[in-house]
């Protein structure tokens, strides 16, 4: 493992940039889309440096992400050099089509280092063989013809179709094409997702390029939910940042595995969710057939060898945490349990000296001189907000601690409640 500290000074610019600006003329298919004249500056602003091998700071419907080229050793260790990021930690590549993923896996195996002065880079994404090539082009027709997207499993055509574009991340076999750097040195696979956000996706399809991309943040911070929240931690680290506003959903995506060899047990596939996140368990368990076995990694099973080599991000280290410490108020079973969180946070408040923030969901009163209170109105919410508010509370009011009333973990709270366990250095069981 280790961590690069040489990265290039930028003058950071942000351009605002709206997904009302673009229409896509496949919803899944095909990365092709129309762009109004005003949203010119951020597509070729950002075209030119994707395709120049530098970082861009994208919204996504998850997180705002750091993204560059994922078929470029260089460009993909920027991006940990931008972070501060561990190198072992792996990064997911994001698409704008099905095309575009499908087309990875009938590249070439992929090269250390690309001189994009005197190498052209492909094009992929649209079903057009002067932009892809004729030899890509062609290859992509003749695997058609042995069925529907023959290039991924089968086990994640149901998935992709109720799903993507979305909060979903799927471990993929690794294309050649893809630098080992991605996957953090280590494994056969890859982490792959098809972000809804309409300004991530047009990115993406206007540079013609899969981006590795993880949150754009510096290594440890709440993710990023706002652009000003990326300027924050990376300013004159990137060139340019894409504003379009405070992202939907607010947590990263679900990491699901139906392709590894973790995802079998005793010869049959049994899926597993390795990181929660913005799509649920239950949504992924309603699929049926073998995801009515799903399992969640940590609380249903464990695996020494997916902890020393993770194959997707979150898995290894701490993350999502601010300055203040953090206090996680976890509930126990039983209907009680919401007196119980209110009843120790209020023991722990008389305790304390200097300024509190806390952050309460649904009608839990907490009152006293000096305290930052943020109420959340459930689960859903405080998934949406938990990122901004631990930021707003360590960045702007200064707190000298963060109190978090923690939620059952079904639905969205299962991934909020993954995340808060990370960020927290102390845990309340109440």
């Amino acid at each position: 493992m280790g961590i690069s500290t040489a990265v290039t000074a930028f003058n950071t610019k942000v351009l605002p940039a709206s997904a009302a600006q673009i229409t896509f003329s496949s919803a899944l298919e095909d990365g092709a889309f129309t762009a109004s004249a005003d949203a010119t500056p951020w597509i070729d602003a950002s075209r030119n440096a994707l395709r120049g091998n530098m970082c861009v700071g994208i919204p996504t419907e998850t997180v705002y992400g750091l993204a560059a080229n994922a078929l470029d050793a260089a460009a993909v260790r920027a991006i940990f050099a931008v972070k501060g990021r561990p190198s072992d930690n792996p990064l997911i590549v994001h698409v704008s089509s099905i095309r575009m993923l499908r087309a990875l896996y009938h590249l070439p195996a992929c090269d250390d280092v690309c001189d994009v002065a005197s190498k052209a880079l492909p094009f992929l994404g649209t079903d057009n063989a002067a932009l892809e090539g004729s030899a890509l082009h062609a290859a992509l027709q003749a695997a058609e013809q042995t069925g529907e997207w023959p290039e991924i499993p089968s086990a994640y055509h149901e998935a992709i179709r109720k799903f993507w574009p979305g909060a979903l991340t799927l471990i993929m076999p690794r294309p050649p094409c893809i630098p080992m750097q991605v996957l953090g040195g280590h494994g056969t696979t890859v982490a792959v997702r098809f972000p809804s956000h309409t300004v991530a996706r047009a990115a993406i399809a206007a540079c013609g390029l899969p981006l590795a991309a993880p949150s754009a943040n510096a290594s440890g911070r709440p993710s990023p939910t706002l652009a000003a929240h990326v300027k924050h931690d990376l300013d004159g680290r990137l060139p340019l940042i894409l504003d379009s506003g405070p992202c939907d959903v607010g947590v990263e995506s679900t990491v699901l595995d139906a392709f590894s060899p973790n995802a079998y047990v005793d010869g049959e596939l049994v899926p597993c969710i390795l990181r929660p996140g913005g799509v649920t368990f239950e949504s992924l368990r309603a699929l049926g057939g073998a995801y009515k076995r799903l399992r969640v990694y940590r609380r249903d099973f464990t695996s020494t060898e997916i902890e020393m080599n993770p194959t997707t991000p979150g898995m290894k280290y701490r993350h999502y945490s601010p300055t203040a410490p953090v206090y996680l108020f976890v509930p126990s079973a039983g209907s009680a349990s919401c007196a119980r969180q209110r009843e120790k946070m209020h023991e722990l408040l008389a305790r304390q000296t200097g300024k509190i923030g806390v952050v309460t969901v649904g009608d839990m009163d907490i009152s006293g001189n000096g305290h930052v209170v943020c109420v959340t109105k459930d689960a859903a919410d405080l998934a949406h907000r938990i990122f901004a508010l631990l930021r707003a509370l360590d960045e702007d009011e200064h707190v000298d601690a963060i109190f978090v009333q923690g939620v059952d973990e079904t639905n969205e709270g299962m991934a909020v409640m993954n995340r808060l366990a990370k960020a927290a250095s102390h845990h309340i069981v109440c």
